[in-house]
């Protein structure tokens, strides 16, 4: 019974993150900005326990130097550090956020920073094998 139990919660937990990652995609598609940083909230709110505490080495932009320099951190700390980028490129051009204007540049910005996010939050979900992993599947 227990591993039954346990079978059917990991089953629901994929197809929650499933519905999660679906609702990120179908956002970004549709270039409906605040529902894609929403959904990407959401998607970490959801995964967030994948998250490794253990500091690693990260390059950051220090803009008194104008250059990259590598630091350690979590993934936590590289996530805030992602979600403050969109916030403020959100806050820097409020009429591409809210979908009203179409300058290409200004949205080449804000929705860098807005995958920037998703791509890492696909890195934690991989690098904690939540795709699967090809073990004794492999070939399919």
């Amino acid at each position: 019974m227990t591993e039954e139990l346990a079978y059917d919660l990991r089953q629901k937990y994929a197809e929650i993150v499933g519905v999660h990652l679906e609702k990120v995609s179908l956002a970004r598609m549709d270039k409906n900005y605040p529902a894609y940083f929403q959904a990407l909230e959401d998607l970490f709110t959801v995964v967030k326990h994948k998250f490794k505490s253990k500091k690693k080495d990260a390059e950051v932009f220090d803009p008194k130097d104008k250059k990259k320099k590598k630091v350690k951190k979590n993934d936590l700390e590289l996530f805030s550090e992602l979600r403050q980028k969109a916030i403020n490129k959100a806050n820097d051009f409020p009429n591409v956020y809210f979908g009203r204007t179409d300058d290409p540049k200004e949205i080449a910005e804000l929705e860098g920073s807005l995958r920037d996010m998703e791509m890492f939050l696909f890195k934690v979900m991989d690098e904690s094998k939540m795709f699967g992993s090809l073990g004794y599947n492999e070939g399919m």
